[in-house]
């Protein structure tokens, strides 16, 4: 594994991986994969949790390098961390919603009304801060209403 130093940092260092490997002869549809592979999955991991906690040039200096990436052939289209995110979060937030699941207990509970006059909501808790309104699950529970 490559180790960051004070003059370049990992992303630079993967990319220059990939620019030896487009130099060898590698396709475009194996470039994509080993981008994913070395780079991506490194950004996803717990992509949920963190991503609350990223300021605005954080984000863009993440999909600078998505776009630089698609600029030089490593990629076959441009992503943003905000697609990642979405389609992460999705998957996360199906899966918690099964009751053996670890998340699980952080979900509201539904409502119980003894009459049907509409579809059984969510009870809404007060949310006190702008960072915990930001969290994996609120970001989830509260995506539509906004």
């Amino acid at each position: 594994m490559l180790q960051a130093t004070s003059e370049q940092p990992v992303s630079s260092q993967r990319l220059h991986i990939l620019k030896l490997l487009k130099r060898q002869g590698l396709s475009l549809e194996m470039l994509h994969n080993v981008f994913y592979a070395i780079v991506v999955s490194k950004l996803v991991y717990g992509i949920s949790a963190w991503y609350s906690f990223l300021v605005k040039a954080q984000i863009s200096q993440i999909n600078s390098l998505f776009k630089r990436a698609f600029k030089y052939g490593y990629v076959k289209f441009i992503i943003t961390v905000e697609e990642i995110l979405g389609s992460y979060d999705e998957h996360l937030f199906h899966t918690a919603s099964c009751e053996n699941h670890c998340l699980h207990h952080l979900l509201p509970v539904a409502k119980s009304t003894k009459y049907e006059i509409r579809a059984v909501g969510l009870s809404l808790e007060h949310v006190l801060s702008e960072l915990h309104k930001k969290t994996f699950i609120n970001r989830m529970v509260f995506a539509d209403c906004c």
